[in-house]
């Protein structure tokens, strides 16, 4: 299927008609959310072709695998296509009422489809090396969204991003040459066929050098302990473009993670990298809770709880390395990712208009926005209990999918942690509920649009309402998604064409 690739040229050449057109500002707010709107439907169009008919690939140039450049689309990249497209529209149409005239001289809407690009080019790249390049497009695109129009603070904050970032590409450039030099292919199917019969000490010099590469996307997905840049760039975004940042760029961490170390490596003692991944996310959890706890303003109180709530995904693929639970836990990860894709997003949203409401960033400075803004009010209160693992909604599903798989694996240390974390979530949620809708207003009201940023964040929170009610559906393609990962075999012969495949699982 040819039109794969429709994922990546749709948004590029969206960004390059937008920078042209920049100087009629209503015809661009019109064709970025009308591109993005189109897109949403296709990629939705792409999941449901995807489940019916098997993992489809492109293969770019007519080369043959593993020497041409492979863009797959199997259930889990469909999966993570329709999260960063639905949220994508969604923060378009709401940044159409936020953006400022600054902004948009300043190529704001081209830099958010090259963002776009970069996220999709990353669910669909079949190989390490093209994973790496839509790393760095994403970086180009959400540098210039953060800066454009930008403060001291917010231009401070972002060169920090942009070198921790740099570091990070550093890095996988090192991880991927390793990977070549000990392996000769960066093709995602062929390094999952030829990993699966290495023993011995290759296999172990392979498992050493995949550690560079898992703290690449440790670093991405803000993980413990590489998360310290995160807190401080996310409350500088512009309102609105936060909101995709929040719930889609971390999670390619996530999904890279997911992909590379359950379904790509499956040398001998590649279950280390899961042992490590497990350790390493009962450190996560209680640390961004515990950092969220100590914040006194929304955004950034947000920003710990993406850390926090990374550390649920984390803990899912980290107990792929017992085989008895690792498609439960497949499966329960996937969920969460979209559970909190979903919520994390709309939390962001809702803070935005919060502040436009009140004018202030301060818990203790903001007051009252349940007497004035009640519809964002209703907003907040559903996403965060469904962020806190509350039922009805999606995150406690989501919660005791992950927690189930903990248990059956016995890993009861990092559940408690999990448990802990989730009463620390809903304490958090709680403050920001007290001190910023609570009560009376502080101060004159603002007076700023907040109908049209509101409606659009009320997209998600229904989503979020849908996820937990109408679950089933959701976690039967998750757990298809599962398969796929945790046997590669389908991804393999879809891109390697029928070959032995010997060793795999």
């Amino acid at each position: 299927m040819n039109a794969i690739i429709l994922v990546l040229l749709v948004p590029f050449f969206t960004a390059i008609v937008l920078a042209l057109i920049r100087e009629h500002p209503r015809t661009e707010k019109a064709l970025s959310l009308a591109s993005s709107l189109g897109l949403t439907a296709y990629v939705f169009w792409l999941l449901h072709y995807v489940d019916a008919n098997g993992i489809q690939v492109t293969m770019l140039g007519g080369y043959l695998a593993p020497y041409g450049i492979a863009f797959v689309a199997d259930r889990l990249a469909c999966i993570m296509l329709c999260l960063s497209m639905t949220v994508g529209s969604v923060v378009l149409a709401y940044t159409c009422f936020t953006v400022t005239e600054t902004q948009q001289r300043h190529f704001f809407f081209p830099f958010f489809h090259v963002v776009l690009l970069g996220v999709n080019w990353a669910f669909v790249t079949g190989d390490l090396f093209n994973l790496f390049v839509a790393y760095e497009v994403m970086l180009i695109g959400s540098y210039g969204s953060m800066l454009v129009g930008a403060t001291r603070q917010q231009v401070r904050q972002g060169m920090m991003y942009v070198a921790v970032n740099l570091v990070g590409g550093a890095l996988f450039v090192v991880g991927i040459a390793l990977v070549y030099g000990l392996v000769g292919t960066l093709n995602m199917a062929d390094l999952a066929e030829k990993t699966a019969t290495m023993v011995g000490a290759p296999a172990a010099m392979l498992t050493a050098a995949s550690m560079v590469l898992l703290l690449v996307f440790a670093l991405k997905a803000a993980t413990f302990p590489v998360f310290s840049w995160l807190p401080d760039s996310y409350p500088v975004v512009p309102p609105g473009v936060n909101g995709y940042f929040a719930g889609i760029l971390t999670k390619v961490g996530v999904y890279s993670l997911l992909r590379v170390f359950v379904m790509v490596f499956q040398q001998d003692g590649h279950e280390l990298a899961s042992e490590v991944l497990l350790f390493l996310s009962a450190f996560t959890m209680l640390l961004g809770v515990l950092g969220a706890l100590c914040q006194w303003e929304m955004r950034r109180i947000l920003s710990w709880h993406i850390i926090s709530q990374v550390g649920y995904m984390v803990m899912g693929i980290g107990l792929t390395a017992d085989s008895r639970i690792a498609r439960a836990a497949v499966a329960a990860t996937i969920f969460y990712v979209v559970h909190h894709i979903i919520v994390k997003s709309s939390l962001f949203l809702v803070a935005g208009v919060a502040e436009t409401v009140t004018g202030k960033t301060k818990l203790k400075e903001m007051g009252g926005v349940l007497t004035t803004t009640p519809v964002a009010a209703a907003l907040f209160f559903v996403a965060a209990l469904s962020l806190a693992g509350m039922p009805p909604f999606s995150g406690f599903l989501a919660k005791l999918v992950v927690l189930r798989a903990a248990l059956e694996g016995h890993q009861f240390a990092v559940v408690l942690v999990a448990v802990l974390t989730s009463f620390l979530t809903l304490l958090s949620m709680m403050k920001i509920w007290t001190y910023a809708f609570w009560g009376r207003p502080k101060g004159a009201h603002a007076g700023g649009s907040w109908r049209g940023p509101a409606a659009a964040t009320a997209t998600l929170v229904v989503a979020t309402i849908v996820l937990g009610f109408g679950a089933q559906p959701f976690l039967r393609l998750a757990g298809d998604a599962a398969d796929e990962i945790v046997a590669p075999t389908a991804y393999i012969r879809a891109v390697l064409g029928d070959r032995t495949l010997a060793g795999l699982r």
